[in-house]
């Protein structure tokens, strides 16, 4: 066959194929180009039951590419993944580096940077077992209250993760409860603090925290406490006329206590002309417990002459 064959024959059909390669030659080159960013997120799949990753990985690249605008639309509307096989994968460090031929990409666009270009994954053996849950609580409880104790429900449950991390849990934090001015008991339900560990929570993943708050137990010392006298036919005059009270009890209640609520007397009636020391009977709300008074004991001095009634 002549050269001159070649091109003559189906002449009409080349042409054709010719005129529509340069028109779409001539929209491709021919278009506004565009640059745009896209985030594409990072899938790991087929991981092994037996091992986990124990670092953080980003979950996005960022990939800058270039091309005409109508076809970089396109793309940004497209779903893209980047699918990270990790079928083959055994305990240590794998270093995956992203290269432009990782993406696929229409004709005439470009890929200007990748970013992370480079992914490190920690690979660990997974490591499951059983912990002790350990209530956090924050603030204190109203002026006056204290916490008596704290009780947890469950009181264990089952992690898993990296063997080296899992290893060194003893016990796992709940998530804190406050008890900012809080006068009685109250329950709460909170969940296991796994923000400083690359943990799962594979059993209970809810807890019932009951904080018991109780009064504080305190002393408090009343002063100028009036004593009442219980005279009889003789005039009497004693010395001091007031005492200084020491109770203790819970805290609460004594703040609130007045010098009214306490009854200080001293019995007299019995006594013939002369002078005394006598020890004053005090009464006090049956919540507390005097402790001692001051004085203990009262001058007392009976006159012969008679009291006018």
């Amino acid at each position: 066959m002549k050269w001159r064959d070649i091109f003559l024959k189906d002449w009409h059909l080349k042409l054709v194929s010719l005129g529509f390669s340069i028109l779409l030659w001539s929209l491709v080159v021919g278009q506004e180009k565009a640059e745009i960013g896209l985030s594409i997120p990072l899938e790991i799949v087929n991981l092994p039951n037996n091992l986990v990753i124990a670092n953080d990985i980003p979950s996005n690249i960022e990939v800058r590419v270039f091309g005409p605008r109508s076809i970089i639309k396109n793309i940004a509307g497209q779903n893209l993944t980047k699918v990270i096989d990790l079928k083959n994968a055994s305990v240590g460090k794998m270093v995956i580096h992203f290269s432009t031929d990782d993406f696929s990409l229409p004709g005439g666009v470009k890929v200007l940077r990748i970013k992370p270009s480079i992914v490190t994954i920690d690979i660990q053996p997974l490591l499951r077992k059983s912990v002790i849950v350990k209530p956090v609580i924050e603030n204190k409880p109203a002026p006056g209250y204290e916490i008596e104790r704290v009780d947890v429900q469950p009181i264990t449950t089952q992690i898993s993760g990296p063997a080296n991390v899992v290893k060194k849990i003893k016990r796992l934090d709940l998530m804190p409860v406050s008890v900012k001015d809080i006068k009685e008991t109250i329950t709460a339900i909170t969940t296991p603090d796994t923000q400083k560990y690359r943990i799962s929570i594979e059993g209970a993943s809810k807890f019932k925290v009951t904080i018991h708050i109780k009064p504080k137990q305190g002393e408090r010392k009343i002063t100028h406490v009036p004593i009442r006298l219980i005279q009889g036919e003789h005039l009497v005059s004693i010395w001091p006329t007031e005492v200084s009270v020491r109770l203790c009890g819970e805290v609460p209640s004594l703040n609130s206590l007045k010098i009214k609520d306490i009854n200080v007397t001293l019995d007299v009636s019995g006594l013939k002309p002369g002078s005394y020391k006598l020890e004053p009977d005090v009464s006090i709300p049956a919540v507390f417990k005097c402790l001692k008074v001051s004085p203990k004991k009262i001058s007392v001095w009976v006159k012969r002459g008679k009291r006018k009634k």
